[in-house]
């Protein structure tokens, strides 16, 4: 039981940590893609960020679920999670809480 309890602690503390690594590689990636892009193709920028950061999902699952869940999460966030960024704030949180109701929807399938 003790080491049920200890491996559902360092799960949750691995998941706290990735969802944190998403936002400061979104961020970053966005602010670098930026300014070195005109910005009507921002939401471009966006996109790739949110590919390039994206977390794969976790590998309990079969493999067949996995592949479905990390595409769906993916196709979510890089459809719906681009357009809060801007040129002035990459609005990093906003689009990580946009990647987790991702997590979200694609779990009910």
């Amino acid at each position: 039981m003790k080491s049920v309890v200890v491996i559902c602690l360092i799960m949750s503390l691995v998941a706290e940590r990735s969802t944190a690594t998403f936002e400061d590689c979104y961020t970053k990636c966005f602010g670098e893609c930026a300014s070195k892009t005109p910005i009507f193709l921002l939401q471009t920028c966006a996109a790739q960020c949110v590919a390039q950061c994206f977390i794969n999902p976790p590998s309990t699952m079969d493999s067949n679920h996995m592949d479905t869940h990390y595409f769906c999460k993916l196709g979510c966030a890089t459809s719906i999670c681009t357009n809060f960024s801007t040129m002035g704030d990459p609005a990093g949180d906003k689009v990580k809480s946009c990647v987790d109701s991702c997590d979200k929807k694609c779990m009910k399938d």
